[in-house]
């Protein structure tokens, strides 16, 4: 077993109206089992500083930055003694996300002080662009101005160096990593799945999707398999191929 990163996005207190949110008691359930079942929790920038203290380390994050973030998820792991990674798009900070729906309570976002009170805290804040926009259709200039400007305001809003950042939409070309290294950032997280890897690019680092009503049992299957993918019927295909590279095997050796 290896380290893994998690991937959420809003914790509302009602109903989710996107499928990446996650309910926050749900938030709180997973949590609890997280510790229940001895993970250790780092952050992201922890994970990149050296090896991982234990076989079952785990770093969590958040895209965006919504506001429902800070009573729905701030607090209970603040509560639990835990650290995450907070990715923020800077051009909404206090305001609402411009890219989701129109304007409404789970698409407001953090506020500076709001923000400023989690890196107090040991929360650690990276960038996910200053608009969110699909990077991978921007010139490079354009996409070194969303880059930079974004790192720009959270360092001077912080007051510390910010290093990691988050692709919106998952999406990023070549013109994308010569413009994070270019900009001063040191690592940045996908949407790719699986183990993390120290030894793979720190521009790639990989994370496992957390979609809206993923239970607490959901998430367990999501730690043992590191994928997003862990419906039953997956996992009935996982096994039965599994069992009929076993049985060509055994079959192998008794020749």
């Amino acid at each position: 077993m290896s380290a893994l990163v998690l991937m959420y996005h809003g914790t509302p207190r009602t109903r989710p109206l996107s499928r990446w949110s996650l309910q926050a008691d749900l938030f709180r359930a997973h949590l609890d089992f997280i510790c229940r079942d001895g993970w250790k929790v780092v952050t992201v920038g922890a994970l990149q500083a050296g090896p991982p203290p234990s076989q079952k380390t785990l770093a969590i994050t958040f895209d965006d930055g919504y506001a429902d973030n800070f009573e729905g998820a701030f607090i209970p792991l603040l509560e639990r003694g835990l650290k995450a990674t907070w990715f923020i798009t800077t051009s909404c900070i206090g305001g609402h996300a411009q890219w989701d729906r129109p304007d409404d309570e789970q698409n407001r976002m953090l506020s500076k002080t709001q923000l400023l009170e989690m890196s107090n805290q040991g929360m650690e804040i990276g960038s996910h662009s200053h608009t969110h926009p699909d990077l991978s259709r921007l010139p490079p200039e354009e996409q070194r101005h969303e880059l930079s400007r974004s790192k720009e305001v959270l360092e001077e809003l912080l007051g510390k160096r910010v290093d990691g950042f988050a692709y919106p939409y998952g999406r990023y070309d070549q013109s994308t990593l010569e413009a994070l290294k270019s900009s001063g950032y040191r690592w940045a997280c996908s949407t790719k799945s699986g183990w993390y890897r120290s030894q793979e690019n720190p521009f790639l680092i990989r994370r496992i999707t957390i979609f809206s009503g993923d239970t607490a049992a959901t998430l367990k299957r999501k730690l043992r398999f590191a994928d997003n993918d862990v419906s039953w019927r997956r996992l009935a295909t996982y096994y039965a191929g599994r069992l009929s590279h076993r049985l060509g095997l055994d079959g192998r050796h008794r020749r």
